[in-house]
């Protein structure tokens, strides 16, 4: 079974694709790409699994009005109006975090739990990162786009292949349109996520590249600490966008969690 959509939910215009049958399983896209990023991983995942993969506000082809937003509501949202009460769910980067305030907010809704290479609201930046982000920040102010771009397919996808940086640098630069034309904005989670992990009970594997970048390991070891649940694995040859560098490696991965 193959289906896609738009769901109108919580004002938005979410953009929604679903694959496959069996037990719902929802993939979410990093901050640096959209639904696409999950192409590789999906011939596998969707033999066994209903998988259902979105573009989040301010991404692919979703559309949102201006004003505040929480991606772990809409998340709920996109659930509900898809009929699925539970799902196991896989998130990237930023995703990942969407995934861990899902399961604090709404634990019924989440079966189990995969993240690659997540990222945490409260985690000290590492030199490389602050700077990053401090150039991206002045690029974007500028009006420099296509600098912005080129930033952040640098640091997200700098060794994957030339056809992961490709699709990296138009993802992102639909993102930056959208965001900068939308004006929604994401309304943080109080308390942060990172103050709740020890009440998050639900099986959770965490998987890092080791060709990633600096600081995500300190949040993989935070979580792997704090969770109650929780291993934590390593795919060789992948980068931060571990879906992308490596889903055949990814999709086997996230089918071991699943039969555990």
């Amino acid at each position: 079974m193959s289906e896609s959509a738009i769901a109108e939910v919580c004002g938005a215009q979410l953009a929604w694709w679903e694959n496959g049958e069996g037990d719902a399983l929802v993939l979410i896209h990093a901050g640096v790409a959209d639904a696409r990023m999950w192409q590789g991983v999906l011939p596998a995942l969707a033999l066994t699994s209903r998988v259902i993969r979105y573009d989040m506000r301010g991404f692919g082809r979703t559309r949102s009005p201006p004003g505040p937003f929480a991606p772990a509501r809409d998340l709920a949202g996109l659930l509900d109006a898809l009929g699925v009460a539970q799902a196991h769910v896989v998130g990237a980067s930023y995703g990942g975090q969407v995934a861990l305030e899902l399961a604090a907010t709404e634990p019924g809704r989440v079966a189990s739990l995969v993240l690659l290479a997540p990222a945490l609201p409260d985690i000290d930046p590492t030199p490389e990162l602050a700077a990053f982000e401090e150039a991206e920040d002045q690029a974007i102010s500028e009006g420099r786009i296509d600098d912005a771009v080129e930033l952040n397919v640098r640091m997200w996808a700098g060794a994957s292949t030339r056809d992961v940086r490709a699709l990296v640098a138009e993802m992102q630069r639909t993102a930056f349109e959208l965001q900068l034309s939308e004006g929604a904005d994401v309304e943080e989670l109080e308390p942060p996520v990172s103050a709740r992990l020890a009440a998050i009970e639900t099986p959770a594997t965490i998987a890092l590249g080791d060709r990633d970048i600096a600081g995500f390991d300190l949040v993989a070891d935070r979580l792997a600490a704090e969770l109650p649940h929780a291993t934590v694995q390593r795919i060789a040859g992948a980068g931060h966008l571990l879906a992308l560098d490596q889903p055949a490696a990814v999709a086997s991965l996230i089918a071991r969690h699943l039969e555990r």
